[in-house]
């Protein structure tokens, strides 16, 4: 019987162990995004001109299938800052044009009269190269990996209101499971071994 009463109480603190991994698995897969997009919103406003970048690091979401099959709508694509000469014919690249952020492939580079490099960009589902060449000085970065579907919730905590409501709301639920977890555990440990007393005083 008493071991009837330990394998009562391994199964209620696995539950509780279960429910706590999933809530920290959330808090690990949400955490990053939510301090990525903190940092940025805090390089924003200090720099409302210039496109926000970690360590030289971007992300942008795609809205647009126009790289379609390599890179979809909602993928993040990453970034990287690099200089004029790491950039080659093949490569996708992140451009600005008439405030708005492209990401295409470099088709062709040549050099303007001043021996600058131009890019002649094109997206691969696109059966057309863009209008405009490219100048470095409008290039945001090279493309060096994507992570799919992420750009959805990225979107969304763009949002300062949004992103600070967020951070509270998963501040609270992690104090309140943190603290309901030890007292169910503590109630559930009470009362098995009140059982178990009482089971061993009955005749």
């Amino acid at each position: 019987m008493e071991d009837y009463y330990e394998e009562k109480l391994k199964k209620v603190q696995k539950r509780k162990l279960i429910r706590r991994i999933l809530v920290k698995v959330i808090y690990i897969l949400l955490l990053p995004i939510i301090l990525w997009e903190l940092i940025i919103v805090i390089k924003t406003i200090k720099n409302p001109n210039e496109t926000p970048d970690v360590f030289g690091i971007k992300t942008f979401t795609i809205i647009s299938g126009s790289m379609e099959p390599n890179i979809s709508i909602n993928d993040l694509v990453i970034i990287k800052e690099v200089d004029k000469s790491e950039i080659k014919k093949g490569d996708i690249v992140s451009f600005k044009i008439n405030g708005e952020i492209i990401t295409h492939r470099v088709i062709n580079v040549e050099t303007d009269t001043n021996g600058e490099p131009l890019y002649t960009t094109q997206g691969d589902a696109n059966n057309i190269q863009d209008y405009n060449k490219v100048k470095f000085e409008n290039i945001e970065g090279k493309y060096i990996g994507k992570i799919p579907k992420v750009g959805k919730i990225v979107i969304t905590l763009k949002n300062k209101e949004t992103l600070t409501v967020l951070i509270v709301l998963l501040l609270i639920i992690y104090v309140l499971e943190e603290r309901n977890s030890s007292k169910k555990i503590k109630r559930n440990k009470t009362r098995i071994d009140y059982e178990k007393v009482h089971k061993r005083d009955s005749p």
